[in-house]
C-alpha cells in the first residue's frame, strides 16, 4: 500500500468506500427475504462491487489529472521561477485547486524573492567579513609591529635597528617606503644619520615652512617626540598615504620617541654605572656595601684582597664573617675596636698582622641613605694607612734623630767655649787649641748634617749637578780611603784590589768618592770587631763595577730591601756604636741613579755586608764626552 500512486489511492478511496454501505444493506435485505441463499448474496456482493467502481473511477481520474496538472506547475514554478504566471486545469477541476496554485505561485514568488535577498544579504556579509577580516589582519600586523616598540629590549640590536626593523615590516604590509633620521645629538648613538637628506627632508615639516621650500610637498615628514625633546624624524616622499597609514605612523612615532628616550637613558645609566664601578674598582680603599639583612651587596677588588676571598664570593658574604676575619689578624687590644666599629658608625684605626709584617687600618663606618634619607644599609671603608703611619712614625723619628745629631755637636761646642771663657782659671795653648780642635770637628759635623739634608732635597727635585769627567776607579777608591778621619779608620783594615788597568768611569769624582766614602764609613761603623774591608772592581761591556765587602754586623734579609730608603736605620737589637741620619745610603743611591748606574746589597747577619755600585764605563767619540 506505501507504494501505491496517488490515483490509486484515489480510485480505492472513491470505489471502496460507498460499497460499506451498499453491501450492509444488500445483507440486510437478503437475510430478510424468504428465500434466502448463499449464491443470491455473492451475486447481489458483485453486482454492487461492480457497479461501485465505475462510479469511483471517473471521479478518480478526474482528481487524478488535476492534481498531475497541479504537480507539473509546482515544478515548473519551481524551476523557471517568476517567468510562469499562470495554470490551465481543465472545467471540471474543483475551484479549490484554482486558488491552491495562485497562492502557491504567490508563496513562490515571495519564497523566490527571499531567496534572492538572502543571496544578496548574504553576498554583503562575506563582502563585510572579508573587509573586516583584511582589516583586522592589518591591525594584528601594525600592533604586531607596534609591539617590538613597547616590548622591553636588550642591549643589541638596540632602539634605531629596533625601529628600522618596524618600518620595513610596514612597508611589507602597506607598501609605503618610511626613512627614519635621527638628530645629530643622537644619531651618533643609536644610529646613522643622512645629512642632506634630512635637512632636505625635515625643513619642510613646519606648516610655516613648506611654502619656503620647494620640495616640501614632496614628503610627509612625522617628528619622533618624547615630551618637549625631538629625536629625528619618520619621512615619506612620493608616496601617497591613507588615513589609517598616517594614524599608523603618528602611533609609530610616539612609541619611536619613548623607545629612544628609554634607551638613552639606559645607556646614561650604564655608562654612569661603568663610571662609578670603574672609579671604585681603581680606588686604593677597600670599599663595602652591606644591605638591612647584614650581607654584602657590593665589594670591590681591594676587599676581596684584603679578605683573601675570592672576587666571585664576596657577594652575600656576612658581615659577621667579613669582622671575623678582621679579627684573627688582630691584637686582643684592636679586637676590641673592631667589636665597637660592628656596633657604632665612627672612624677606627688598627694593625691587621700579615706574619712579620703589619698593615695599619682606618676603617670609615657609615650609614648609607636613599632617598628622603631612607637609610638603605651601611658602607665600609677599610683605608690602608700604612704609608702614612710610617710617615707619621718618619717625623717623629726624623725630629727626635734631628735633635739628637744637633744636640750632641752642639753640646760639645757650648761646653768647649763656656771652659775657654771661664775668667777664673788660665788655661795653656795646648789646651786651649784641643778644646778648639773639638769645637771645629764638631762644626763639620754638623755642616755634615746640612750637606745630607741639601743633598737628599737636591736629589728629591732631582736637580743634583754633576761635574762628569773620565776618571780612573783606582782614583776615586783611593781618594775615599784618603779622606777618612784617621782617628776614625785608625783601627781598621782596608784592602783594595782595584786594578789601575780599569777602563775610565764616566762621572763626578767628588760625588763618587763621597759614595765610597760613606760606604766605607758605615762598614767601619757598624761593626762589632776589628773592621776588615776590602775593595775590589770588575769590568764588562758597559758597567765598571766597584765592591765593598765587610766583615761588620750584616743585615737581616728583611731589611735589604729597605737598607736604601731615606731615614732608615737597621734596627739590630743592640746599642748603636754610633749616631746616624738614615740618609747616607738614601744619597749614596740618588748619587749613582743620577750616573745612570745602580747600587745592590749582600748580606748576612752576623757575617758582613758586600756593597756595589755599578757605574757606566766612559767612551771616548772624537775628544767628546758621552754617556752609554
Amino acid at each position: 500500500m506505501k507504494n501505491l500512486s496517488i490515483k490509486a489511492h484515489l480510485w480505492i478511496a472513491f470505489a471502496v468506500i460507498p460499497i460499506i454501505p451498499v453491501v450492509f444493506l444488500s445483507t440486510l435485505l437478503i437475510l430478510q427475504s424468504p428465500e434466502f441463499s448463499l449464491q443470491s448474496v455473492t451475486l447481489s456482493v458483485v453486482i454492487t462491487l461492480v457497479f461501485t467502481l465505475l462510479l469511483g473511477y471517473f471521479p478518480a481520474k478526474r482528481i487524478n489529472i488535476t492534481i498531475k496538472i497541479l504537480l507539473e506547475y509546482i515544478q515548473e514554478v519551481i524551476s523557471k521561477g517568476n517567468e510562469v504566471k499562470t495554470v490551465s486545469f481543465p472545467r471540471f477541476a474543483p475551484r479549490e485547486f484554482h486558488f491552491m496554485a495562485e497562492h502557491f505561485f504567490i508563496m513562490a514568488k515571495k519564497i523566490k524573492d527571499s531567496q534572492q535577498a538572502l543571496l544578496k544579504l548574504n553576498a554583503e556579509l562575506e563582502q563585510r567579513v572579508e573587509e573586516r577580516t583584511e582589516s583586522l589582519s592589518r591591525t594584528n600586523q601594525e600592533l604586531a609591529i607596534l609591539n617590538q616598540l613597547i616590548t622591553p629590549t636588550t642591549p643589541y640590536p638596540g632602539g634605531a635597528n629596533i625601529i628600522r626593523e618596524c618600518l620595513r615590516q610596514f612597508f611589507e604590509v602597506s607598501g609605503v617606503a618610511v626613512k627614519l633620521y635621527l638628530t645629530k645629538p643622537v644619531f651618533s648613538l643609536l644610529g646613522s644619520y643622512e645629512e642632506a637628506a634630512y635637512e632636505e627632508a625635515v625643513s619642510g615639516s613646519d606648516d610655516r615652512d613648506r611654502a619656503k621650500h620647494k620640495n616640501a610637498y614632496r614628503y610627509y615628514v612625522q617628528a619622533i617626540r618624547a615630551g618637549n625633546t625631538t629625536f629625528g624624524h619618520l619621512v615619506v616622499s612620493n608616496s601617497p598615504l591613507s588615513e589609517a597609514d598616517r594614524q599608523f605612523l603618528q602611533t609609530l612615532s610616539h612609541s619611536a620617541g619613548i623607545i629612544i628616550q628609554q634607551e638613552m637613558l639606559s645607556q646614561t645609566l650604564q655608562q654612569n654605572h661603568a663610571v662609578l664601578k670603574a672609579v671604585l674598582e681603581s680606588m686604593y680603599d677597600a670599599i663595602t656595601l652591606i644591605d638591612k639583612k647584614r650581607e654584602v651587596v657590593y665589594a670591590n677588588g681591594r676587599m676581596a684582597k684584603l679578605l683573601d676571598t675570592p672576587r666571585d664570593k664576596m657577594r652575600g658574604l656576612s658581615e659577621e664573617h667579613i669582622f671575623d676575619v678582621i679579627s684573627g689578624r688582630l691584637s686582643d687590644s684592636d679586637r676590641q675596636i673592631i667589636k665597637q666599629a660592628r656596633q657604632e658608625y665612627g672612624i677606627y684605626r688598627f694593625k691587621i698582622n700579615y706574619g712579620d709584617t703589619q698593615q695599619h687600618i682606618m676603617l670609615s663606618a657609615f650609614p648609607v641613605t636613599g632617598d628622603e634619607h631612607h637609610t638603605i644599609g651601611k658602607g665600609l671603608v677599610w683605608r690602608d694607612i700604612t704609608k702614612e703611619y710610617e710617615v707619621d712614625k718618619l717625623k717623629s723619628d726624623l725630629i727626635s734623630m734631628v735633635s739628637h745629631e744637633f744636640k750632641t755637636p752642639i753640646t760639645s761646642i757650648k761646653g768647649s767655649v763656656e771652659t775657654i771663657l771661664r775668667v777664673d782659671a788660665e788655661w795653656d795653648e795646648e789646651f786651649k787649641r784641643e778644646m778648639l780642635t773639638g769645637i771645629h770637628e764638631d762644626i763639620d759635623r754638623i755642616q755634615e748634617l746640612v750637606n745630607d739634608w741639601l743633598d737628599i732635597s737636591r736629589i728629591d727635585a732631582k736637580a743634583i749637578s754633576l761635574d762628569r769627567e773620565p776618571v780612573r776607579p783606582s782614583t776615586v777608591v783611593d781618594n775615599a780611603i784618603r779622606k777618612l778621619p784617621k782617628h776614625f779608620a785608625s783601627g781598621a783594615k782596608i784592602e783594595s784590589t782595584v786594578a789601575e788597568s780599569l777602563p775610565f768611569i764616566y762621572g763626578d769624582r767628588v760625588r763618587l768618592g763621597q759614595v765610597l766614602s760613606n760606604l766605607l764609613t758605615n762598614a767601619i761603623r757598624y761593626n762589632e770587631r776589628s773592621p776588615h774591608i776590602k775593595i775590589s772592581a770588575t769590568s764588562d761591556d758597559k758597567y765598571i763595577h766597584i765592591s765593598v765587602a765587610d766583615n761588620g754586623i750584616g743585615i737581616n734579609e728583611t731589611h735589604l730591601g729597605k737598607v736604601f730608603d731615606r731615614f732608615y736605620c737597621v734596627d739590630t737589637g743592640r746599642e748603636r756604636p754610633s749616631g746616624g741620619t738614615g740618609l747616607g745610603l738614601a744619597i749614596c743611591k740618588g748619587i749613582i741613579d743620577a750616573h745612570s748606574g745602580s747600587i745592590s746589597v749582600e748580606s748576612c747577619e752576623g757575617t758582613g755586608s758586600i756593597f756595589t755600585v755599578s757605574i757606566p764605563k766612559y767612551r771616548g767619540n772624537g775628544g767628546k764626552y758621552e754617556k752609554k
